[in-house]
């Protein structure tokens, strides 16, 4: 018997239960989904093998449905769902070490325990320092503004943007 229980053999192969319950061959996958492409039919991209009775050992063909992601977690829900991701986010979170970072565009000392490498101080630098920013003069009323360099926009507010779509129309574009 192996750590989570015991071996099964199906078509002249051992497939070994992991953790979660499902049977696993390293060189052929999940056992419930190499059964189903075996006994079934071949699986879909994108698609789910699903144990219509919620018991993973149950390997029988007529045991199984195809189910596309979104169905498939609305089943299970109530077993993981958002509880279950977020617990090990938590934990991962937790685990997380604090470094020390300086800041890209400040040159401030800081400490972040995020899991990737933190170049801003605050969320002030981050939209100043990662959002250049230029001024332009707006289409309709000629006053210049402030905005990002890589969107085109055109007008300085919502009133100008209202007159410049109204204009458009007129247009026929």
């Amino acid at each position: 018997m192996g750590k989570h229980g015991d071996s099964v053999t199906y078509d002249g192969v051992q497939w070994h239960p992991r953790g979660d319950g499902y049977y696993q061959n390293k060189h052929r996958g999940l056992l419930h989904r190499y059964m189903y492409s075996q006994e079934v039919g071949e699986i879909p991209n994108g698609m789910h093998v699903h144990h219509r009775n919620h018991d993973k050992q149950d390997n029988r063909a007529d045991n199984f449905v195809l189910l596309n992601p979104g169905e498939h977690w609305a089943e299970h829900g109530d077993e993981r769902g958002e509880d279950w991701h977020a617990k090990g986010g938590r934990a991962a979170w937790e685990r997380a070490q604090y470094r020390r970072y300086t800041c890209v565009r400040c040159s401030a000392e800081f400490e972040s325990r995020g899991t990737t490498n933190a170049r801003y101080c605050s969320a002030a630098c981050r939209d100043a320092g990662s959002r250049a920013r230029e001024t332009r003069l707006c289409s309709v009323c000629g006053e210049p503004f402030e905005c990002q360099t890589r969107y085109a926009t055109r007008t300085c507010s919502r009133k100008c943007t209202s007159v410049h779509a109204y204009a458009q129309r007129g247009k026929g574009l």
